[in-house]
């Protein structure tokens, strides 16, 4: 028998960065800029939308399911 740990159990555990975490450097924190119009039309409750975030406006906005433009300003790039 040998005395070696099974690789799973020996393996450190890398939490993934970009998941619900602040963006880095904010003092205040993030603006609520609302529902996407889609979330709307269909009147999703918020806590069933996807949260984005517009850093045009430095804040998080819901959407619903692959919605991608901002509320606020209408910028489609995160």
């Amino acid at each position: 028998m040998s005395d070696d740990k099974p690789e799973h159990e020996s393996a450190d555990v890398i939490r993934f960065p970009q998941s619900r975490v602040l963006p880095s450097g904010r003092a205040e924190p993030p603006r609520y800029l609302g529902l996407g119009a889609m979330a709307k039309t269909i009147g999703a409750p918020e806590h069933q939308a996807t949260g984005h975030w517009c850093s045009r406006c430095k804040g998080i906005w819901y959407g619903y399911l692959l919605e991608v433009t901002c509320p606020a300003c209408g910028n489609r790039h995160g």
